[in-house]
């Protein structure tokens, strides 16, 4: 009986992370709809533009480092944490610099947005992360939303733009002051013992870390700017890779392989993507007030995203700590960010929203094949 127990316990570890990222989510979605509710689809639309390019600046600060770090704190190699962490923090100043002086609006209007990425940066998560407190990365999640939450309601009573802008970085702030206590408790859980990573798979490790990192924000900056039904449609995508994002940190970190690891990654997103083929415009109506059919048609456009989000995801967790593969991750994410500039300009968010996924699409077809020729040059080993 006590290993039964022991094997089911061990079979959905991933729920406690995974339910309090739900809680999250909710939380995340419950500010969604307040704003969405209090503000006017142009003033919603700049917000979330410009956190589209937060989001990527966040990616470049702390997506391509975050599971290297947790390798080097798991391989106790915390003197190469801290030039990782320092690399991070320039990173990050780099990417405000170019937010600030690559943004029409003048830098009053949207200043809080700036904490954000220098937070990201500091936040000490992936020690957590690294010595399996999943419980505790939960409660972080939850005590943040719960700060935006109250920030929102602020902004839906007041209608103030000041208030829209600081919801999110009030979440970001809870977050790193949270996991900075958290990170540094008198006798933390011991860090899991794990395999070290070498220089050649921690390099593939970085690239495609940041290729997960960069795909659910890259192409709506690079190819919908202006667009504001696109960025709005982009909200709801951002609560799917979120989750799936939350899942990849836990079997990353339990080091996790397997039909178990699948069905974490896939199940979640398959039923997200039924739910915005079947009833997109219930959805949508749930979070915005009066939204356009142009919103709701670019919604259904993309009701694949999420479940070739899921099927990426589990291609980059394949591949990322092969050192014959290092390149690829690197590979694909310049050729996703310089072709975008070779595409014609698209007038409808439906169509953008299209050409979003169909590329994707492509690039899961990339790494399937990468994957196939890897596994075929084991075989012949």
């Amino acid at each position: 009986m006590d290993r039964w127990l022991s094997s089911i316990s061990s079979g959905l570890y991933p729920l406690w992370l995974i339910g309090a990222n739900m809680i999250a989510r909710l939380g995340g979605m419950l500010i969604l709809v307040m704003i969405g509710h209090t503000y006017s689809e142009s003033e919603l639309g700049t917000y979330f533009g410009l956190l589209a390019m937060i989001g990527l600046a966040v990616t470049a600060t702390q997506a391509g480092s975050g599971p290297l770090l947790i390798r080097l704190a798991q391989g106790r190699a915390f003197h190469s944490a801290a030039l990782v962490l320092a690399l991070r923090v320039l990173i990050a100043a780099i990417s405000v610099l170019l937010i600030t002086t690559t943004t029409s609006l003048p830098l009053g209007h949207y200043w809080p947005l700036v904490l954000i990425p220098l937070a990201a940066a500091l936040a000490p998560d992936w020690i957590i992360t690294a010595q399996t407190r999943f419980s505790r990365l939960g409660m972080i999640a939850v005590a943040g939303q719960t700060l935006g939450i109250a920030v929102a309601v602020w902004a839906s009573l007041t209608q103030s733009l000041l208030a829209l802008y600081m919801i999110a970085p009030a979440i970001s702030l809870a977050s790193l002051v949270l996991s900075t206590a958290f990170a540094f408790e008198a006798a933390p859980t011991q860090i899991a013992e794990t395999v070290p990573t070498g220089k050649s798979a921690g390099f593939g490790l970085v690239g495609f870390t940041l290729l997960a990192g960069f795909v659910p924000n890259l192409d709506f900056v690079l190819l919908g700017t202006g667009n504001d039904a696109l960025f709005l449609a982009q909200r709801i995508f951002l609560f799917c890779a979120g989750l799936i994002a939350a899942i990849a940190s836990t079997l990353f970190a339990k080091q996790q392989t397997g039909k178990l690891r699948d069905v974490w990654l896939l199940a979640p997103m398959a039923i997200i993507s039924g739910l915005l083929f079947l009833f997109p415009t219930s959805l949508v109506h749930l979070v915005y007030n009066a939204p356009s059919h142009d919103l709701i048609n670019t919604l259904k456009a993309g009701a694949i995203w999420p479940i070739l989000l899921a099927v990426l995801t589990r291609l980059i967790l394949t591949l990322q700590e092969n050192p014959t593969v290092r390149w690829i991750g690197w590979l694909c994410l310049a050729t996703m960010a310089t072709s975008a500039f070779g595409l014609p300009n698209l007038a409808t968010s439906t169509d953008i929203m299209a050409l979003i996924v169909f590329r994707m699409a492509c690039l899961v077809l990339v790494l399937f094949a990468c994957q196939k020729a890897m596994t075929k040059r084991r075989a012949l080993a």
